[in-house]
């Protein structure tokens, strides 16, 4: 017997997928029918065909699975050791004879498990859930010379599905999700639940305080201003787009509230009465519900027939979608074309009650996939593969007889018994003429400090100054972005940024200087940070341990120090750190490891760090701050940003930004909730594409923003070079047409260098101390 076995199989998309690596037919098989269809369906349970295997896998828990081969049927044909689970033969035709455990996004690489040779085959495909998560698989092989039909041996759960209800259609996610949480909260309990202890469910679950009681649809906040005419047309009309859709699903929420003869709907609160009334939720004691099994809304409520029919469908592709994939395996492996059959015999093959066989049949026929026609009233069946013929035209009239069309003019003769009206088709909506098209707004650019540009009459000037580094100044006219044009000159190659650059060849370039690293080259380890330190250049990525990389080049690991959440204290020698719910500084001089006191895990977001404190959120809506010392606190305000130099920090709000100055008032900036303060804390900005920009927002409101135009590109998030200089590194699916690392921004003329690279190597700007 041959073996293999996998215990770590996490499947994709529910699914269990088998392959065999090379599909080369010399001959096109005559079985399994449709062959080369590119519809593998999976069925209830498993489906098999022409090199391929599919099984239902539901879970995120890894499955186990083993595959054998056998000269002969394995003993126990109805998989003995899978109680409670599934089990089914289904034929298999091999072509290589090798096997490929694979996903459905997946390929296939060299084989898994060798058959031996191509040619017919049975499986018995066993599975049954584990204990803790996830299930076991057995898939038993063996040569055959003679194909029978695919069974169903055991069934887990009905071959009908539970049906669709519809009322998810007609009532939306929102509300639907809370019958769904009134369940989760019923379940922990005794099978009931009132709405105080719904409350109490999702507060647990990271809903904010008063959720119950917010709109089922809150309509979103008004649109901030961008610093850009056109961005803030576009977000003006996507806001009333969305506010519109959302009146409309109040609308129809109000029509079905008095339809069921209850008060209107306008909190989230009030739907209880609304999902009782529609059998959604049951009453069985004042206030307190446990789910119900409605019925199919269309026969609770009054539908359009257009509507009414969609519901229809749903219900019944719910029901036998499925199954009917099951009856189409049994005819793609039939060797004749129609297949005889009772309906006992064919429900008995699929595991099924007989009497649901007639709506598979239906649904099946409907969908296109095979049709039936009773053959005599002992329950006989035909079945054939695909779509029912079209039936042949009836011939046309013969010479002297009368045109079908002449009478229909004249009428029925006298004593005739009229025709029945036949239905007209609906009317076709056709759309009138397309309305015209509204042209962006030319983006409003005010002049950035020093360009030179004034008057009216400004025309795009490019300032060369030679030395030590060439400089391009674009002086654009208001509006005019002046990088449009694809056949600018690119700008010139600049110095390399102060704190360094990290090339995918693990070099390090700092200024003129250029630092080998001794190991981990970025290709193995991802990399995606660099941070200028007192102790040297510390690299992270996702899910690694960070190394320093010291001035001789030397490389060593920095223990504690995991993934790019990170943050320098001041000192620029200890490491914050948030890592499975702990929070530390991990010193590099190598000096102790200080962890937050805490009494649980928790969710936590890095925000910021001032002096000795650090500013981190809690994953439930609350900022807070811990020092050192000292155990963690709720912060004073509930700040998204602190800054590092001057402690300023910063709140979004629905008016604006809040901007909170140490000793001073807040400030309110109207701007879009995007802004971020620039290091110091004085000034806010922004970035946008297509085209690229820099907008620096005062923190006086009064005062109009500053746009900084950048060459065409996918840039990462700006780094502050210095007060005046910004760095914007370029992303990896991104070139320029001449090599660099990025660009440098100068905000005192708005000059553009490149970053020097070695030809188009992926590289990492360093972050300054």
């Amino acid at each position: 017997m041959r073996v293999f076995e996998s215990d770590e199989y996490l499947p994709d998309y529910g699914l269990l997928v088998l392959r065999d690596p090379d599909v080369a037919w010399e001959r096109a098989p005559a079985l399994p029918r449709e062959h080369d269809s590119g519809v593998e369906p999976a069925g209830t349970f498993a489906g098999a065909g022409a090199g391929w295997i599919m099984c239902q896998a539901s879970g995120n828990e890894p499955h186990r699975v083993r595959l054998e081969l056998h000269d002969t049927p394995p003993k126990g044909s109805d998989g003995d050791g899978f109680g409670g689970g599934d089990v089914a033969e289904l034929p298999y035709l091999a072509c290589s004879g090798g096997l490929v455990l694979t996903w459905l996004t997946g390929g296939v690489g060299p084989a898994d498990f060798d058959l031996g040779s191509g040619g017919d085959y049975r499986v018995r495909i066993c599975s049954a859930p584990i204990e803790g998560g996830g299930f076991r698989w057995l898939l038993q092989f063996w040569p055959v010379s003679d194909i029978a039909l695919p069974v169903w041996l055991r069934r887990s759960r009905p071959a009908v599905g539970p049906g669709n209800s519809g009322w998810i259609t007609e009532l939306g996610y929102e509300l639907m999700e809370l019958a769904g949480i009134v369940r989760a909260t019923a379940d922990r309990l005794d099978g009931l639940a009132s709405a105080e202890q719904v409350d109490a469910w999702g507060r647990e679950h990271l809903r904010p305080e008063g959720w119950l009681d917010q709109p089922v649809w809150p309509l979103p906040r008004t649109p901030l201003p961008t610093g850009h005419a056109d961005l803030d047309k576009r977000n003006a009309a996507q806001h009333a787009e969305v506010a519109a859709r959302l009146n409309g699903q109040q609308s129809r929420l109000d029509e079905i509230a008095a339809e069921l003869g209850v008060p209107r709907v306008a909190r989230k609160r009030d739907a209880f009465a609304l999902l009782a009334a529609a059998g959604v939720l049951v009453a069985e004691a004042p206030g307190r519900y446990r789910v119900g099994e409605p019925a199919r809304v269309d026969t609770v409520l009054a539908l359009s027939a257009k509507q009414a029919r969609m519901i229809r469908q749903q219900d019944a592709r719910s029901r036998f979608g499925s199954v009917a994939e099951d009856v189409e395996l049994v005819l793609r492996w039939s060797p004749r074309m129609p297949l005889s059959v009772t309906a006992g015999e064919l429900a008995a093959r699929l595991l099924m009650p007989e009497a649901d066989l007639g709506g598979a049949l239906r649904f099946a026929e409907e969908s296109g996939l095979l049709w039936s026609e009773p053959v005599s009233d002992g329950g006989e069946l035909r079945l054939w593969m695909g779509r029912r013929p079209e039936p042949e035209p009836q011939p046309g009239p013969t010479v002297g007889s009368r045109p079908a069309a002449a009478q229909a003019r004249s009428g029925p003769t006298v004593g005739s018994r009229p025709a029945a009206a036949q239905p007209q088709p609906e009317p076709t909506v056709s759309p009138g003429p397309a309305a015209a098209q509204p042209q962006p707004e030319p983006t409003v650019s005010p002049w950035p400090a020093g360009s030179g540009g004034s008057g009216g009459n400004r025309r795009l000037r490019g300032s060369v100054r030679m030395g030590a580094m060439v400089r391009f100044t674009f002086n654009a006219p208001v509006g005019v972005d002046p990088f449009a044009r694809r056949d600018r000159p690119e700008p010139p190659i600049g110095a390399p940024p102060k704190a360094g650059i990290f090339l995918a060849d693990g070099t390090l370039v700092t200024g003129s200087d250029r630092v080998p690293t001794e190991s981990a080259r970025p290709e193995a380890a991802p990399w995606t940070r660099a941070m200028q330190t007192a102790r040297g250049i510390l690299v992270a990525g996702p899910g690694r341990m960070a190394e320093l990389i010291a001035a001789d080049g030397g490389m060593r690991e920095i223990p504690g120090v995991r993934g790019t959440g990170l943050l320098l204290l001041s000192d620029g020698h200890r490491i914050a750190v948030a890592d499975n719910g702990q929070l530390s500084i991990v010193d590099l001089f190598g000096g102790p490891t200080i962890a937050m006191p805490s009494p649980e895990e928790r969710l936590i977001g890095l925000i910021g760090v001032h002096g000795e404190t650090i500013y981190f959120g809690d994953g439930r809506g609350s900022t807070m701050c811990w020092t050192p010392g000292g155990a963690p606190r709720a912060a004073e305000r509930a700040f998204q940003q602190i800054d590092p130099i001057s402690g300023i920090g910063l709140i979004r709000s629905g008016q604006g930004v809040i901007v909170v100055r140490p000793g001073r008032p807040d400030v309110t900036v109207p701007v879009d909730l995007a802004a971020r303060l620039a290091p110091g804390g004085e000034r806010l900005w922004t970035v946008r594409t297509n085209p690229s920009a820099l907008t620096l927002f005062a923190i006086t409101p009064e005062v109009e923003p500053q746009v900084f135009w950048l060459p065409d590109g996918s840039y990462r998030a700006p780094i502050w070079e210095d007060a005046e200089h910004v760095l914007f590194g370029v992303e990896p699916w991104h070139f320029m047409r001449e090599p660099t690392a990025g660009i440098r921004l100068s905000l005192r003329d708005g000059s553009v260098e490149r970053l020097p690279t070695e030809g188009r190597m992926p590289a990492i700007i360093v972050e300054p101390r």
